[in-house]
């Protein structure tokens, strides 16, 4: 398979985990009020899937207009292309969105949908309708630039007017709903804007690799600063939104909007720890390639960016089911924990952390003797901090007390991850992966509505997660650190 359509695939993953976050949250289905329309199942499937479509076109648009046109020695034909097949589909992608967008507002058909009137109204009378005209504006704009352009002043021209059409969105969704509150749009737009270039540049940079251009070390090391600039500003973006949505530490736990960022937090973390690892890693065999004269080995990097960017999709997946669930509201004593984040602060966050740096989890000899023991202590705290959480507290000490059971919950389950990742324990796994759905049930069992398709898609990750700790995680820190030669290499300014 070429790099592209391995890039494509692994972008794909995040099409399942959107679907399946929206399917446990009940996003694919309307509950219509008796006597109102209902908005059709077809759109509620179908807008959140273009809406990821153009996410991903955008970004793929941007990162190959800025290798292809910025980064690049000289401008690459084969980028160009890319850029330009890019910015069709994002173009469409948003006439898709603006009729599936009518048809979720007014709760119509889609073949009622298409009228005529009916979109100029949405372009012209609403902010998504503005947004929508000047992305379109932007990229079409941009994209005479890409095709005429052969110099490096219009490349870099139709990389600014790409990015500016990547931040517009920004004005939308739940930003808008804060009227004023600059902080929430700029935020917003700056993180669409470096996720792209982050996502989009990676999958350039393997398509440029892969095409045996010239002098591709150049490339990665200038992408390399690039990747590192946008992974801090995604960071601080992200976590000033959700300042910004969430009341504090406590609707991080006990909403499912606080759970999906605790998801994207613990996939960013395994982001970087494989872009650390595997950078530093591949760095000795692309080294010795350049010294020796040979061929540079752009298939061992490609492989890597084809792990890597599926990574990428499933956060892009996550990204918008969060854009698709409203923000909770202020926190209540009694709120109760929500399964996800039960479930990604207990096993989700260490497994990252062990993977991103297996030498910050260690776990007690007594424990490593008697593992039974640790799957033991992971259930009770999971029982304990269900149940302990929604009392009687409020105000500054609700929120203290959710960050000690966040605490408690990594803590426990780090010391669980590193025994089972630590040597073969299959009692302790079993009884794990036997228990925590157990406590799950135990701990929702009077949850108002009953037991939901969330409810089990928690527990099953849980169960999944445990048996990769303790029959597939195990043998990362062999190649956590790279050898010596190629930290030499680094030093001397090959791409980590």
């Amino acid at each position: 398979m070429s790099v592209l359509p391995r890039a494509l695939a692994g972008l794909a993953v995040g099409a399942p985990v959107l679907l399946l976050v929206l399917f446990a949250l009940g996003g694919l289905s309307s509950g219509g009020i008796p006597g109102l329309p209902v908005v059709p199942a077809t759109t509620l499937l179908a807008l959140p899937l273009d809406i990821w479509v153009r996410d991903l076109a955008a970004a793929v648009t941007i990162g190959a207009a800025v290798v292809g046109g910025v980064l690049a020695p000289r401008p690459s034909p084969v980028l160009r292309r890319l850029a330009l097949a890019g910015a069709g589909i994002w173009l469409l992608a948003l006439g898709v969105q603006a009729v599936l967008t009518v048809s979720e507002v007014l709760a119509l058909p889609l073949a009622s949908a298409w009228d005529r009137q009916v979109a100029l109204a949405l372009l012209d009378q609403t902010e998504l309708g503005r947004v929508l005209l000047g992305q379109a504006v932007l990229i079409v704009v941009a994209c005479a630039l890409v095709a005429v352009g052969r110099r490096r002043v219009l490349g870099g021209a139709a990389a600014l007017l790409l990015v500016a059409a990547a931040w517009l969105p920004g004005l939308t969704g739940h930003a808008v709903l804060q009227h004023g509150h600059t902080a929430a749009t700029v935020s917003l737009g700056l993180h669409l804007v470096f996720a792209s270039l982050w996502v989009g540049g990676l999958v350039a940079v393997a398509v440029h690799v892969g095409s045996g251009a010239p002098d591709p070390g150049k490339v990665v090391r200038r992408f390399s600063m690039l990747a590192l600039i946008s992974v801090i500003m995604v960071a601080e973006s992200g976590v000033l939104n959700a300042s910004l949505r969430l009341d504090g530490v406590v609707s991080l736990v006990t909403s499912p909007y606080g759970a999906i960022i605790l998801a994207k937090v613990t996939i960013l973390i395994v982001l970087i720890g494989w872009g650390w690892r595997h950078r530093r890693a591949i760095a000795e065999r692309w080294s010795t390639a350049m010294v020796d004269g040979q061929r540079v080995p752009g298939a061992d990097f490609t492989r890597w960016v084809a792990w890597e960017v599926a990574w990428m999709g499933a956060v892009y997946g996550l990204s918008v089911a969060l854009s698709r669930t409203a923000p909770p509201g202020i926190a209540l004593a009694g709120d109760r924990v929500s399964a996800g984040a039960l479930v990604i602060l207990l096993l989700g966050l260490p497994l990252a952390v062990a993977f991103a740096q297996p030498r910050l989890l260690r776990a007690p000899g007594l424990l490593l003797r008697y593992p039974e023991v640790a799957a033991v202590l992971a259930l009770v705290a999971v029982v304990v901090v269900g149940a302990w959480l929604p009392s009687a507290l409020a105000g500054r000490a609700l929120q203290l007390s959710a960050v000690a059971a966040g605490a408690i919950l990594v803590i426990v389950g780090g010391i669980l991850v590193a025994v089972l990742r630590d040597r073969p324990a299959p009692v302790a796994a079993v009884l794990a992966m036997a228990g925590l759905p157990v406590a799950i049930w135990w701990l929702e069992r009077d949850a108002p509505g009953g037991l939901g398709a969330g409810t089990w898609l928690a527990a099953a990750l849980g169960v999944a997660l445990i048996a990769w700790a303790a029959f597939g995680g195990r043998g990362t820190e062999a190649t956590s650190e790279p050898p010596a030669s190629a930290r030499e290499h680094d030093e001397e300014g090959v791409p980590a």
